[in-house]
């Protein structure tokens, strides 16, 4: 496996994925005579990762959100392949995950495009006690997994403040939760780290967060986003729009209702206490309408060819709203009740 591909097993969810049946309209066994059974057709795979950015996917899977657009919703159980090579070699047909992974995955497979957002914001420098600023982690030990945004967002960091990475000890570890672990046990001085397990590094350690991606990126800059294979979105583009609706769904009641969201997640979607997921989703609160993060997206693979984890930029197909803006206009009352809105 190359090292691209090792990258793009980063928050890489322990112990599931997730399998939605999507009904719609008339499919070959009506056609037949034959009675369907319930959620016949399209199926559709989603690979994902395991920041609090993927709650939207979890959440419409528990409340079975997909149902109220004519689909069936089922968490299956399996041993996880990596999620990113998963979209990219077609073994899933829908994915959320870090939008830098997917830069990377897309410049040798352009198979997929990125169709809404899912989570905004939630990138953490976390340090421990004693490193003030990012001046203090030259030559310091910092972990961070590579190609993810939050390897990105730190090299972009270091930029800002007149370093590199050849001014750190760089440590990759592939596992969000390896690598929370071994900053906790001391062995790391610094790491990037996605929500809630930031939040969950910096009490356990009675360390600080040196940046959160705000002051560099802006406020509301995305993280996981929604992913779809070209060939669903053209061969079916109401799955697409149903799927992008439940998303809303999910956003507007987990905005709405943060506690009881909350309760659904812990321990089974993440290993994390109730008061540090729930402080942490303060940081990383969903979003789906990212229309005006695009050139953002295009904008970190300048980071990402200077790091050499992409030879060329993504062409422009990488990013397609069309059906994001069908749903805003078809369904605006889903649009217009969620708090993350597009200046565009």
């Amino acid at each position: 496996m190359s090292s691209q591909d090792r990258a793009s097993t980063r928050r890489e969810f322990l112990g599931r994925s997730v399998r939605f049946t999507i009904a719609v309209g008339i499919t070959p066994a009506c056609l037949s005579g034959v009675q369907p059974a319930e959620g016949s057709g399209p199926l559709v795979k989603f690979s994902h990762g395991t920041g609090l950015c993927n709650m939207p996917l979890f959440y419409a899977g528990e409340k079975k959100l997909f149902a109220k657009y004519g689909a069936n919703a089922e968490v299956v159980l399996t041993v996880p392949g990596t999620a990113t090579i998963q979209l990219a070699s077609n073994q899933v047909e829908m994915a959320v995950l870090p939008y830098t992974s997917a830069i990377a995955a897309y410049t040798r497979s352009p198979g997929f495009s990125v169709i809404s957002g899912s989570g905004i914001q939630g990138l953490q420098v976390v340090a421990k006690p004693g490193i003030k600023g990012f001046a203090d982690l030259k030559g310091k030990k910092v972990g961070a997994q590579q190609a993810d945004t939050l390897d990105i967002m730190l090299y972009d960091y270091m930029k800002k403040h007149g370093m590199t990475y050849k001014d750190l000890q760089m440590q990759y570890i592939a596992d969000t939760f390896e690598l929370s672990n071994a900053f906790i046990a001391g062995q790391l001085d610094a790491i990037a780290i996605i929500e809630p397990y930031a939040t969950k590094c910096k009490t356990a350690t009675g360390g600080s967060f040196l940046g959160d991606g705000i002051d560099i990126y802006g406020q509301g800059y995305p993280d996981c986003v929604l992913l779809a294979q070209k060939k669903v979105v053209d061969k079916e583009p109401e799955v697409v729009k149903n799927v992008i609706r439940a998303f809303f769904d999910a956003e507007y009641e987990i905005e709405s209702n943060i506690d009881e969201a909350a309760k659904l997640m812990v321990g089974k979607y993440y290993k994390t206490d109730m008061a540090s997921l729930l402080s942490a989703a303060k940081a990383q609160p969903p979003g789906v309408d990212i229309r005006d993060k695009r050139e953002f997206m295009f904008g970190r693979a300048k980071s990402m060819r200077e790091l050499n984890y992409i030879s060329k930029d993504p062409d422009q197909d990488f990013v397609n709203f069309k059906y994001l803006d069908a749903v805003i206009k078809e369904s605006p009352e889903l649009w217009r009740r969620v708090r993350v809105h597009s200046r565009t």
